[in-house]
Order: structure tokens, then sequence, then C-alpha cells
């Protein structure tokens, strides 16, 4: 998705990390397991954070290693696959095939020659992801639809074009019981909405300059002028209130093995992701280190 979802790095231990980089290469494997080459595409940290939340309180991490194209020279070590990692692989091929094809039909010259082969070669790959996870497939096709139709329209209300995109995140909820998928409902939805008006603040001066859509635009019809020190800290009042409810939501899931790099992801990572992209320093931390704010 879009890789705000990461732990504040200097904050875990040498082993939490370790084991968050494992699970992150887990996922890779995973996918390259369940959808060949290509499926390493997918990897992103975001649903690495869904695979380490969806695990049960009782499974604990089987590491191993192996070489991969990232690091032929040197073994890296991976979780095994279990079921939390499947269902997130193929989550990962259905939200990133229609973020493409969506991209395919809305996007300029450029990204409509990019991304519709693309869409072409992996159809067989959500063909088969929408095989495993049919209900998700279909909400996204939906959500993302009323989504873009939204954002041709130049929906005005921040609230209403976020909630498309909570709502798949939410519909990627799984639970052992009715009131954990309900707690990671709530938290996933939350999730959804912080991203996506983190990544509307990020690609603001952008899309203003463009005079493409963005909501911001539309909430605060600026015309493309940056925004004031008052529509600034508006938001950030919004994207703390989302990261208030994660954390709440978050305090009445039950806990796993991967505890303390989820709880750092909740309370650091996601206001570290936030502080960095209001200060305009989001770019350089997309690599795998992020810096310290």
């Amino acid at each position: 998705m879009f890789g705000y979802v990461r732990p504040r790095r200097e904050e875990l231990k040498v082993k939490e990390y370790e084991l968050f980089r494992a699970a992150y290469c887990g996922l890779c494997a995973a996918l390259r397991q369940r959808y060949g080459l290509v499926g390493r595409w997918f990897v992103s940290y975001d649903l690495t954070f869904l695979a380490m939340l969806s695990c049960g309180k009782d499974v604990e991490p089987r590491l191993c290693a192996a070489r991969c194209p990232a690091s032929p020279c040197r073994k890296r070590r991976f979780l095994r696959s279990g079921p939390a990692f499947d269902r997130a692989a193929d989550l990962s091929v259905i939200l990133y095939w229609w973020k493409l094809r969506d991209a395919a039909q809305d996007g300029g010259f450029k990204e409509k020659l990019l991304f519709r082969p693309l869409c072409f070669l992996l159809r067989g790959k959500l063909r088969r992801a929408a095989e495993r996870e049919p209900d998700f497939a279909h909400l996204c096709e939906e959500e993302l639809k009323a989504l873009s139709a939204a954002e041709k329209a130049g929906e005005p209300s921040l609230d209403r074009a976020a909630d498309h995109f909570a709502s798949i995140l939410r519909g990627m909820a799984a639970g052992e019981s009715e009131a954990e998928r309900r707690v990671l409902e709530q938290l996933l939805y939350e999730l959804g909405r912080f991203i996506y008006i983190l990544d509307a603040v990020e690609d603001y001066p952008e899309d203003g300059a463009a005079g493409r859509y963005n909501p911001l635009c539309a909430r605060y019809e600026t015309g493309g002028a940056p925004l004031t020190e008052e529509q600034r800290g508006e938001l950030r009042v919004l994207l703390r209130h989302c990261e208030g409810l994660i954390g709440t939501a978050w305090e009445l899931k039950e806990k796993n093995v991967y505890e303390p790099v989820l709880g750092n992801i909740v309370y650091l990572g996601l206001e570290n992701a936030e502080d960095l992209v209001f200060a305009g320093k989001w770019h350089p931390a997309k690599r795998e280190e992020l810096p310290k704010y």
C-alpha cells in the first residue's frame, strides 16, 4: 500500500527489529510460494503488519534462513508461512491488482502505458487470489470503484472519501472469535482512515500543482495553494484522533508473540510517519531504515 505502517526502529530492541524483518521476509516468501516470483512485487510493510496482527496468541514464529534475489550472497532469516501470512499474501495480490487497474484507468498516458499490460499479465494471479478470498475480492472491487467515482466527482468530504479505503482495510479483519474480529475491524478501519488522510497530505503539493483531485483541495477549496498552519493543525488533530482509536482497539485485542513490535507500530511508528510527512521528510524515510524525526 503506502508504507506508513512501520515500527520506529530506534525504539525497538535488536531482537524485535530482527523479528519484524523476518516477518517481512516471511510475507515475501509466502507470496513467492503461492504466486511465483512475480508475487514478490506485492510485499509491503502494511500487509506485514496485518499478518503479524492476525496471528493467534499461541502461534510461535518458526524461523529459517535462505538466500533471495534481494540478498543473493548472504542468507536472510524469515518466518515460515502460516495461515495468517498466507492470507495476507492473498489479500496483497487482490488489493494491489485493483489499485493497478484503477491507476491504468484514471492515470495519465504514461500510467496507462505501464499499468494496462501489467494488469493483463497479472490477471491469473488475481483469479487465484480471488478464489481463495472471494468476499474480500468483491469488497475491494466495489469500494475502489466507489472511491474512483467519488474522486472524479470531486468529493468535498474528506470523511466520505476516506471511508471507502477504510472499508477495504476493515474487510481484511479475521479472528478466532466474533469479539476478536470486531476489534480488528475497528482497528483496521481507523488505520485505513489514517493512511488515506496522511497520503492525501503527502500528495497535496504535487496534486495541487498538477490540478489533480486531492480530498484536501476539495475540502479547503485551496486551488492548490499551500495549506495554512490552521489547516495543517486541523489535519494533525484528525490524524491523532485516528491514532487514538487505533490504540484503543489495540488494547482490547488479545496479544501474541509480536506484541512488542506491533505496540511500537501503533504507538510510535504511526506518529513518526505523520511527523515525517508533515515535515516533508517522508521520501527519504521510504528507504529500508527510517530516519529519526
